[in-house]
């Protein structure tokens, strides 16, 4: 049998309403506590809140130098020196912090993580000069240069680099063992940071908690009138509520799903909190999947990519699907070898992989089969269209650098299909039959399917 807490707490407050005059005093005492209580956990939210914000600074500044360095687009270099110079927002979260008093240690680690994030800057403007003089923006006058990148000296060595070795440069700084130690850093000093903040408040709300049960233990004579219905009710509590929630408790250390609960309240939260965990296991899932790579270019295999597909279904966000073709590749294999055709493959797989973002999702499904679904697209289909022209383009440009030096001459028959809410499985027949027309005309390019 299931209960409602709600209708049992109406007729225990309906006897203790009329043993108002004797509780006024304590009563009184409760609603403020609580207030107390109210306002000591708003203003630790928002210092917790500081200290993610601080975080997020950080990697966004992490993020725009990566793609200046990968893309070489203006905008990102634009978008880093607003958030230092005009947003600001890792030194105003240390600022709200410290207007909070009474918390020096988080802080003093605070300000070791904003400490580290300024010495990844110069990690930071190190790339981006490279990326400013192989790009030629330090040559134009239409881009203003700032100074913070202007004044950053480079080495006889690396002017001499041409430009793929200047952009090669930037990126292999940004992504580097020593920049990613430092990110971990901050990292932690953040989460150091935070569980400070939350032992303080752990340390007040406990003192709260105490000058609360104070209060309900001089009640106590005031309610001996009532003492059966309050036995009543904590034993309804106890059986009900305390004995579900020991369970839950265990359920939860064990990683388990909840059992069913005796009340409607409780139940309602264990539905919620199974509903949670099943979504955490199936996101689980997905990510161990993804670990799943083809084992000669080391691109997502057909499986793990058909789990990214159906993820993607589930999302209704506007995708991409590119289908892409190595061209006469048996004739490769017969002319040179299998090895120099494996070889072949794992080239194309890494210019595809390097000229995507990461957030999309590179696979090979076949033999001389590859695939890219790009996700999060730009709801304008027509901006979508021109970005992956402009990536196909950068793709055919690299492969037929590497074809002059690497690999035999090889070329790519590509066919895209976009889909506005979410993958469906038309979008393969669509890219395979702009592939098929690709092919017919003669190989060697892309086409959009109608």
């Amino acid at each position: 049998m299931k209960i409602h807490l709600r209708t049992v707490s109406f007729i225990f407050l309906t006897v203790m309403l009329a043993m108002s005059a004797v509780l006024i005093t304590s009563a009184i005492k409760v609603p403020l506590q609580f207030q107390h209580f109210e306002k000591n956990s708003f203003q630790f939210q928002k210092v917790a809140q500081s200290a993610v914000t601080l975080q997020e600074a950080s990697d966004f500044l992490t993020d725009e130098s990566r793609l200046f360095a990968i893309t070489g687009e203006w905008s990102h270099l634009e978008h880093y020196f607003f958030e230092v110079n005009e947003n600001k927002r890792r030194e105003k979260a240390l600022e709200e912090i410290k207007n909070a008093g009474t918390l020096e240690r988080s802080t003093a680690f605070l300000e070791m993580a904003l400490k580290e994030s300024k010495a990844l800057e110069e990690f930071e403007y190190k790339a981006m000069k490279l990326v400013v003089v192989a790009k030629g923006y330090d040559k134009n006058s239409s881009y203003n240069v700032p100074a913070a990148i202007e004044n950053v000296e480079l080495s006889a060595e690396e002017k001499a680099m041409d430009f793929k070795t200047k952009m090669a440069t930037a990126w292999l700084i940004l992504f580097s063992d020593k920049y990613f130690s430092m990110k971990k850093t901050i990292s932690s000093y953040r989460a150091n940071a935070v569980e400070e903040i939350f032992k303080h408040n752990s340390a007040v709300n406990e003192y709260n908690a105490k000058n609360l049960r104070a209060s309900f233990y001089n009640t106590i004579a005031g309610i001996i009138l009532i003492v059966v219905v309050s036995l009543a009710f904590f034993l309804i509590i106890i059986v009900f509520v305390v004995n579900s929630l020991y369970t839950f408790i265990k359920s939860i250390k064990n990683g388990q799903k909840l059992k069913a609960a005796r009340t409607k309240e409780l139940e309602l939260l264990r539905e919620t909190y199974n509903d949670m965990f099943d979504m955490a296991m199936e996101k689980e899932n997905l990510l161990r999947q993804r670990a799943e790579h083809d084992e000669l270019t080391g691109l997502i295999n057909r499986r793990a990519f058909k789990v990214i597909l159906k993820s993607l279904k589930e999302s209704k966000e506007s995708v991409a699907y590119i289908m892409l073709d190595i061209d006469k590749f048996k004739e490769i294999n017969d002319e040179h070898g299998h090895s120099v055709g494996d070889q072949t493959l794992k080239a194309v797989a890494q210019i595809i992989s390097s000229t995507f973002r990461s957030t999309d999702y590179a696979a090979r499904i076949g033999g001389d089969e590859f695939a890219v679904v790009l996700s999060k697209c730009d709801e304008d289909e027509e901006k979508t269209k021109l970005l992956i022209a402009s990536k196909m383009t950068t793709l055919f440009r690299k492969l037929d650098e590497k074809s002059q030096k690497e690999i035999p001459l090889t070329t790519l028959s590509c066919g895209i299909a976009i889909s506005k809410s979410g993958w469906n499985e038309e979008l393969i027949e669509k890219a395979d039959a702009a592939l098929y027309e690709i092919k017919r005309s003669g190989r060697n390019g892309f086409k959009f399917a109608r």
